[in-house]
């Protein structure tokens, strides 16, 4: 394993995990919490998600976005459930955000263990939740009350 210019192995890690798949991310460069999503969030459930993390002590710039197509193209193959570990494992979120059913079924394929919808869990020793539609939960009030009860399930920040 090389090291980064300071000596960090872990961080020559997350450098090349991100170099290596560029096209399938974006938010914060050492983002501790991963969203995995279908295609790219909208701007108001990227902000929802950036402020739950801030009021979880992981920061306001802790999410780390990876979609599970190319560039927003969803006609280009999908991360295989292989690379999609590696990329999650590559990154090492000390948390992680299933936004959408597809992407909580992409997970459990990945990591060969079961993630369950709408509820918390754990996904190789961090802890997950996993939403059928993050996305459609922020059109009503009730809606985004159900979606921060869900998100409040994962750990505070230095609890993990």
């Amino acid at each position: 394993m090389k090291k980064s210019a300071n000596g960090n192995m872990y961080e020559a890690t997350l450098f090349e995990t991100r170099e290596m798949f560029a096209p399938y991310l974006s938010g914060a460069a050492e983002g501790v919490v991963c969203v995995v999503c279908i295609r790219p969030l909208a701007t108001k459930a990227q902000a929802a998600l950036c402020s739950s993390a801030a009021a979880l002590g992981y920061g306001r710039e802790a999410c780390i976005f990876v979609t599970l197509h190319e560039n927003d193209a969803e006609e280009s193959p999908a991360l295989d459930p292989q690379a999609l570990f590696l990329l999650v494992e590559g990154l090492d979120p000390l948390v992680a955000v299933a936004a959408d059913r597809e992407s909580a079924t992409a997970l459990g394929q990945a990591y060969h263990h079961a993630v369950t919808l709408d509820a918390p869990g754990r996904l190789f020793g961090r802890s997950i939740v996993a939403f059928n539609s993050f996305e459609k939960l922020l059109d009503s009030a009730q809606g985004k009350q159900t979606a921060w009860a869900l998100l409040k399930k994962l750990p505070k920040f230095g609890e993990q």
